[in-house]
């Protein structure tokens, strides 16, 4: 996946725009772009209405929060819908998926500590 993200210990804040990131599209419908900083992950996902990311793991802790629209969200054997403004915390290594609502969904994922590239196993085919 394209990276626009920042890589080295940072000495001063720095800003930028996720819309200034490239965005790639992992399967039908999902589009994401993301920020990889010294220490953690930063993910902007948007769904089309009915997308789905696979159920899937890896070993790093996520931090999921809704910002538009609705997902059902998988973790575990738990299965919660999001709405704006709702958040979750998915431990290491706990397989979780999401699929959007009717009208899609918008969400943030960070993911502590910073990911290494695609480093997660599918545990559910698409």
């Amino acid at each position: 996946m394209p990276r626009g993200g920042l890589r080295r210990r940072l000495s001063a804040p720095e800003f930028g725009s996720f819309d200034a990131l490239a965005v790639d599209e992992p399967y039908p419908g999902v589009r994401r772009a993301a920020l990889d900083t010294e220490l953690a992950t930063v993910t902007r996902y948007e769904f089309e209405p009915g997308a789905e990311f696979p159920r899937h793991r890896h070993p790093q802790e996520q931090i999921t929060l809704l910002q538009a629209g609705e997902a059902e969200f998988n973790v575990g054997d738990e299965t919660r819908l999001l709405r704006p403004g709702a958040w979750s915390v998915v431990p290491p290594d706990v397989e979780h998926g999401m699929r959007a609502g009717p009208s899609g969904a918008r969400f943030l994922a960070i993911i502590v500590p910073r990911r290494q590239r695609d480093a997660y196993e599918v545990t559910e085919p698409s």
